[in-house]
C-alpha cells in the first residue's frame, strides 16, 4: 500500500523535472510508493510559509509521511546570526511539533540540500546543525544530502559548476537524479523500521510557534467583506483576499505577525505596516513577475524586519498594527527583502492588488477590522531604501 505523504518546501521540490519526480519512480520500484496526497511546496519560500502551509490545509493526521525540504533556502535567510537563527529554530521546531501533535504516528524526514557556494562546504552549517538538533529532539528523521555529496565527491565535484544549474538548484538530469538516489536509500531505511508512536517531549525553546495562529483569505473574505480575487494555473490555484482599496487593522495581546502569504502578480503593489511610532513600506514584487518570466507567484512576506534588534526575541505584551497597499506618500523607511525587487515609481492611475492568502501570528488575535482606504494623491519626496540581495 502506498504511503500517504505531504511533502512542504522551496523550488527544488517544485522544479519538473527534477530529484522530485526522480524520488517518487525510485521509491515506486522499491515496493514503497509515495501517494502525494498535498504537495505545498513553493519555490523561494522557508519554513515559515512551511507552517503556514501545514496550518492552512488539512490532513496531517490522516497522513503517513511529512517530507521537509527548506534547509537551503533558510541557511540564505536566516544564516549564522544568533538572533535570527533562534527565530528561524522557532518556526522549525514549530512545524515537527505542530505535526506529531496532529499525528503522533507521522514519519517526519527532512532533506538537506546545499547552495553551491553554501557554508557546508569549508564549515559547520548552522542552519543544518540546527535542523539534526530538533530532529533528534523529537526522533524524527534528517537525510543530509550535501554531507553524503561531500564525502562520496568531495569539494572538486560539489563546487563544479556543472553539478548546479545555478547558485541554488541541481543539475538536471544528472546531478538530480544522484539526490534522488541518495534520498531514496536513506527514505527506504527510515519507512522501512516499524512505526512507533511517542510522547511529545518538553520543548527546546518554550517561545517555538507550534500554536501559531492562522487568518486565512476565505475567513478575511467572508467575515471581513474583502474581495476576493482568483489565481490559477496547471499547479496552484487559490481564492485570494484581495486588499487593494482596504486596511487592515490587527491588535494582539502576547503576539504579532509572523508572515504574510499572498499572491505576486505583476499589478501587486507594496505593502504599508504601521507599528506604534514606525511605518514601513516593504516591497512585495519578485523579478520573475516584473520581468514576465511567471504570471505570478505565490510568495511570503517574512515580518523579521518589523523587529529590528534584540526585537525579534521578544513577544510585546500589546501590540496594534495595520496593513494597506502603499499609497505613494513618502515614507522615511522602505524595505526590499532579499528574495523582492523595488517596485517601480508610484502611478496614481494605476489600481494596484494584494491578493493575501493569510496571516501567520503568535498569541492572541483580539480584533481583527476591515476599513476602507480613500487613495491619497502621491508627494515627490526621497526615501530611505533598505534593499537586500536578491534570494536564490
Amino acid at each position: 500500500m502506498a504511503l500517504r505523504t505531504i511533502v512542504i518546501g522551496g523550488s527544488n521540490t517544485v522544479m519538473q523535472p527534477g530529484y522530485w519526480p526522480s524520488l517518487l519512480a525510485n521509491m515506486a520500484r522499491r515496493g514503497m510508493a509515495l501517494d502525494v496526497v498535498a504537495d505545498l511546496s513553493v519555490g523561494g519560500t522557508t519554513s515559515g510559509f512551511g507552517l503556514f502551509q501545514l496550518k492552512a490545509h488539512p490532513g496531517l493526521a490522516d497522513a503517513d509521511v511529512l517530507i521537509i525540504e527548506y534547509a537551503l533556502n533558510d541557511a540564505f535567510v536566516y544564516g549564522d546570526e544568533r538572533r535570527p537563527f533562534r527565530h528561524w529554530a522557532r518556526f522549525y521546531e514549530g512545524i515537527i511539533r505542530y505535526a506529531l501533535e496532529q499525528n503522533p504516528n507521522l514519519r517526519i524526514v527532512s532533506l538537506v540540500f546545499g547552495a553551491r557556494s553554501g557554508t557546508y562546504v569549508s564549515a559547520v552549517p548552522s542552519i543544518d546543525a540546527g535542523m539534526h538538533y530538533i530532529s533528534d529532539w523529537y526522533e524524527t528523521s534528517v537525510i543530509n544530502v550535501s554531507r553524503h555529496l561531500m564525502r562520496r565527491f568531495g569539494r572538486e565535484v560539489i563546487t563544479d559548476p556543472a553539478f548546479y544549474s545555478d547558485q541554488g538548484h541541481y543539475a538536471r538530469p544528472i546531478a538530480t537524479s544522484i539526490v534522488a538516489d541518495i534520498v531514496a536509500d536513506d527514505l527506504e531505511r527510515i519507512l522501512a523500521a516499524p512505526v512507533r508512536a511517542r510522547a511529545l517531549p518538553l520543548p527546546i525553546d518554550p517561545q517555538h510557534f507550534a500554536g501559531a495562529g492562522v487568518i486565512d483569505a476565505k475567513t478575511l473574505i467572508e467575515s471581513r467583506g474583502l474581495p476576493a480575487r482568483d489565481y490559477r494555473n496547471r499547479r496552484f490555484g487559490a481564492t485570494t483576499a484581495d486588499l487593494s482599496r482596504f486596511r487592515l487593522k490587527l491588535e494582539f495581546e502576547k503576539g504579532r505577525p509572523l508572515a504574510l502569504s499572498y499572491v505576486c502578480a505583476p499589478e501587486v503593489g507594496p505593502l504599508e505596516i504601521s507599528m506604534p511610532g514606525e511605518t514601513i513600506e516593504a516591497a512585495t514584487l519578485k523579478g520573475g513577475v516584473r520581468d514576465g518570466a511567471f504570471k505570478f507567484l505565490f510568495s511570503m512576506l517574512s515580518c523579521e524586519f518589523l523587529y529590528p534588534g534584540p526585537a525579534l526575541l521578544q513577544e510585546p505584551a500589546k501590540l496594534a498594527i495595520s496593513i494597506q497597499v502603499a499609497q505613494g506618500v513618502p515614507r522615511t523607511n522602505r524595505h526590499v527583502p532579499k528574495d523582492n525587487v523595488a517596485h517601480a515609481a508610484y502611478d496614481p492611475a494605476a489600481e494596484p492588488v494584494m491578493p493575501l492568502l493569510g496571516i501567520l501570528y503568535t498569541g492572541t488575535l483580539k480584533s481583527c477590522v476591515v476599513e476602507p482606504v480613500e487613495a491619497v494623491q502621491p508627494q515627490p519626496a526621497a526615501a530611505t531604501e533598505r534593499i537586500e540581495a536578491p534570494n536564490i
